[in-house]
């Protein structure tokens, strides 16, 4: 069991009443601890997405704004199909 500690919190009371009509009794406390876990793991990945964004925006003043390469890679893999093949 994990060590657990007892804390007061304050709600509107309008959202109170909304859990109070919607989750039972003995599964608030589990319910406050879900959701606040999860939008602690939403900030997390939101802070995440927002290093990536500044790593890339550093990479594109760095290196410019790189072209898109597939089709380039298609051609010289028909190329080389081709040449295994004895089609060219």
């Amino acid at each position: 069991m994990t060590d657990k500690i007892r804390v007061t919190l304050v709600f509107p009371k309008e959202s109170w009443e909304e859990i109070k009509r919607n989750i039972p009794s003995g599964d608030r406390s589990a319910f406050v601890v879900s959701a606040t876990m999860r939008e602690i793991r939403r900030r997390q990945r939101l802070e995440s997405v927002n290093q990536l964004q500044a790593i890339q925006e550093d990479l594109r003043k760095k290196y410019g704004e790189m072209t898109h390469c597939a089709d380039e890679i298609r051609d010289m893999r028909e190329e080389r199909d081709a040449e295994i093949t004895g089609l060219r």
